[in-house]
């Protein structure tokens, strides 16, 4: 069984002080809600929240200039 993308992916950094965040919690789809993944920074407290499923799409939807050559 293959683990989703965004279960292997590395926590966000802080965006106040820059310092690695731990994951602290899952919120689970609900009807039209997204999954939602919430992370702390040990450092200043702060919480995060992020929605893997936008971030695949936005990788997915890249513009096409920003895409490598084909060979």
């Amino acid at each position: 069984m293959s683990v989703p993308h965004s279960e292997i992916c590395l926590p966000p950094r802080c965006e106040s002080c820059g310092v690695g965040t731990v994951r602290i919690g899952k919120l689970p789809r609900i009807g039209l809600r997204p999954l939602v993944y919430v992370y702390k920074c040990d450092a200043c407290n702060r919480i995060t929240s992020v929605e893997p499923e936008r971030q695949e799409e936005a990788a997915r939807r890249r513009p096409v200039s920003a895409r490598r050559p084909r060979r």
